[in-house]
């Protein structure tokens, strides 16, 4: 017996220590050597910084960008090396790459497992960038009374505030259930945006889509796909079929009698899915697939953004007398409409500035590196790096925006009259010192969606509501390793106006 336990430890001391080889040997031989560290870069002592990565990974990230302005660099995080890009040049060589250089979908595809959770048509890009840039961009001012007409009833039932006293609101839940049915009124229309099931799923399927890639990182790479079928996605996308098959095979059964421009067809985004899928592709799983990924991509950034503008109007009362004013003038002239969105300028300043401060996180703008790749600084990445920008840092920094780390709800309005300029510094201009929407032609094609969607909320909260907070500072959002949120703890106040 106790020859065995020798023997047992003797193994697990060897397989240990060759494992431990292993790791140095691949460490010294990475081909990311070369690329400047923050923090520890050792075998072991990488994981010092992974595991403070986990807590401080905003300041690891600022300290990068103070120190390798301008360069590239990495830092260690518990399944990989987190490399990043800093400065407007940097940006600038990123968005001028080709994409058989610089590859955004393959990044999206490590990060998020979508060929082993979603499947391999999930990302084909005529269903998501050109369908949405085009066909949703296009027809926004056809849809904006749609949108309209959910935010009016999204805010109705689920803010039962009166003119009588303050009602107390859970902020992210209701934002979150708020901007789910706004959007799928656009994507599947009423009466499916109001029900309360699949309206729960698509609140939930986001954080549930990241979570469950992420832990996948933490096997090898030949387990995942035995791992992935045993978590919870593929219940999501059958719940998600119960609702959206009837839906979808209803407005296949029309096309095919009755021809793809059949009167009264509905104008939305599974409309246009269908309308570009071909005969492979236009089954009701595969469809499926594809709304429940552009949900992932529209509900958790749009409702953070949304909790963040409501959290800075309740604790800039300052700046709300002169935005009501603008609402009121704008609306008066050209009534609710998509265009009158685009002249609220105040609106537009103060949804960037919150933005600018309150992004989703440190860094954006992901590539997968498909051959090795020299910047303009000389620098090489090797081929197979998953590469970021800095964004947090940047859109914090003084040399950019005077006093950046304060909130000023009209920086960007003050900045556009002293420049003389209309649309340099509007919310949705693409610059390489503003990249919460990415830059150049991969940039976020819903953004023109989202931006009209966060003032339309905003200029509704404000004709209809006064907001407060139970005090006067602004709560602090919540970091885990370099990705921030809203407190969702926090509770707005809300009193409808007389």
């Amino acid at each position: 017996m106790e020859d065995l336990q020798y023997r047992l430890t003797f193994a697990i001391g060897i397989t240990g220590a060759l494992y431990l080889l292993r790791l140095y040997i691949r460490a010294w031989n990475s081909p990311l050597h070369d690329i400047p560290t923050i923090g520890h870069s050792g075998v072991l002592t990488s994981y010092i910084t992974a595991v403070k990565y986990l807590f401080h990974g905003k300041d690891l990230v600022q300290e990068g960008y103070k120190k390798y302005h301008g360069q590239v660099f990495k830092i260690a995080t518990l399944t990989d090396w987190l490399v990043l890009a800093a400065g407007s040049q940097m940006i600038e060589d990123i968005r001028k790459a080709k994409d058989e250089q610089l590859s955004p979908r393959e990044a999206v595809k490590q990060a998020l497992k979508t060929d082993l959770l979603l499947g391999p048509n999930a990302l084909l890009d005529r269903y998501f960038a050109e369908v949405v840039r085009t066909h949703m961009t296009r027809n926004l001012p056809i849809l904006f009374a749609d949108a309209k007409n959910e935010i009016e009833a999204a805010f109705t039932d689920l803010i039962p505030a009166n003119e009588d006293g303050w009602t107390e609101i859970a902020a992210y839940e209701t934002v979150i259930k708020t901007v789910a049915r706004i959007s799928n009124r656009l994507f599947v229309g009423f009466p499916l945006c109001r029900d309360p099931d699949f309206m729960e799923l698509l609140q939930k399927f986001p954080a549930d889509l990241f979570k469950t890639a992420r832990l996948l990182d933490f096997f090898p790479t030949f387990l995942q796909p035995i791992i992935a079928r045993f978590i919870n996605v593929e219940r999501q996308i059958q719940r998600a079929m119960k609702h959206l098959v009837p839906l979808i095979n209803e407005r296949i059964a029309k096309i095919d009698a009755l021809g793809s421009t059949y009167a009264d067809q509905p104008n939305d985004i599974l409309r246009w899915f269908l309308e570009h899928a071909d005969r492979d592709h236009r089954t009701p799983r595969e469809l499926t697939i594809r709304l429940l990924f552009l949900n992932f991509a529209a509900i958790h950034s749009t409702s953070t953004a949304f909790t963040h503008i409501l959290f800075d109007l309740a604790s800039h009362p300052e700046c709300v007398s002169s935005m009501r004013e603008e609402v009121e003038f704008v609306i008066a002239d050209d009534g609710w409409t998509k265009e009158a969105m685009g002249k609220m300028r105040k609106l537009d300043s103060f949804v960037k500035e919150t933005i600018r401060i309150s992004s989703l996180g440190g860094h954006t703008m992901p590539r997968m590196v498909m051959n090795d790749f020299t910047l303009s600084n000389g620098q090489v990445i090797p081929s197979s790096t998953y590469l970021m920008v800095v964004s947090h840092a940047m859109h914090l920094d003084e040399s950019i925006y005077p006093n950046g780390r304060e909130f000023d709800g009209f920086r960007f309005t003050k900045m556009s009259d002293k420049e003389e300029s209309e649309t340099k510094h509007q919310l949705l201009t693409l610059s390489s010192e503003y990249v919460a929407f990415g830059h150049g032609r991969h940039a976020c094609p819903g953004r023109f969606f989202a931006a009209t969607e966060l003032k339309a909320m905003l200029a509704h909260t404000l004709l209809n509501y006064d907001v407060m907070l139970h005090t006067d500072r602004r709560p602090d959002n919540v970091w885990y390793e370099d990705s921030q949120i809203p407190d969702p703890n926090i509770k707005v106040l809300f009193r409808k106006r007389k």
